[in-house]
């Protein structure tokens, strides 16, 4: 194998998983099962104790909460919309949060859309019997 990236002179005993340099054994570490140099460790680590910023649970939850005071029938379907989306996306990245929140917003959503259901229908039955 080659020299060691940072150390000229001294063999290389493994490749960073990250960036495939050769490094010998006091340049790199283990990192769940992966041998990484400092730069990629580092970068590794970063990215998985990231939590990027998701606003589409916020938003659904948003417009059920309006929906309940008013425009229930317009902005409860985009509030269910919204969280289903929202929830798929949290299904394929884990990462993302907002989860109850997009379960708040789905049950606040498909709640009020039944209750305006059911009172659409009493006034029409209300309206026939008259």
């Amino acid at each position: 194998m080659a020299d060691c990236s940072r150390h000229a002179g001294v063999e290389a005993a493994v490749r960073c998983a990250g960036c495939r340099k050769p490094y010998c054994d006091n340049c790199v570490v283990e990192l769940r099962g992966e041998t990484y140099c400092g730069p990629c460790k580092n970068r590794k680590v970063r990215e998985r104790l990231f939590i990027p910023a998701y606003k589409k649970p916020a938003e659904a939850l948003r417009y059920a909460i309006v929906g309940i005071v008013c425009c229930g029938i317009v902005l409860e379907p985009v509030a269910i919309y919204k969280a289903c989306t929202a929830l798929g996306e949290i299904r394929r990245n884990p990462l993302l949060p907002g989860k109850g929140m997009a379960i708040a917003a789905l049950i606040i959503g498909i709640g009020v859309v039944g209750l305006w259901v059911l009172a659409i229908l009493f006034h029409v039955f209300v309206a026939a019997v008259v």
